[in-house]
């Protein structure tokens, strides 16, 4: 996502538009997943809460190399998320 994300960003205003649509489909995807915890009754995390968070960690070790995407260390990035709101 990061490499698609920095690629369209250097391929002019149409890239610019391509790769604005594909964050904000991104973030729709993430915002409907919280909808769907609120309606069971679940206080959710704001979606930027989520993007900071949990994802652009994710995005920076597959970026840098700094570590592996475990399960255990995204479900440490959510227990951090959720314990602070």
């Amino acid at each position: 996502v990061l490499r698609l994300t920095v690629a369209l960003s250097n391929r002019g205003e149409r890239g610019l538009q391509a790769r604005d649509d594909f964050l904000a489909e991104r973030t729709r995807f993430v915002q409907a997943m919280l909808d769907r915890a609120a309606g069971r009754g679940e206080h959710p995390p704001d979606v930027l809460d989520v993007l900071d968070h949990v994802m652009a960690p994710m995005y920076i070790r597959v970026l840098f190399g700094a570590g592996p995407l475990t399960p255990d260390y995204i479900a440490g990035l959510v227990d951090r998320l959720l314990e602070q709101t």
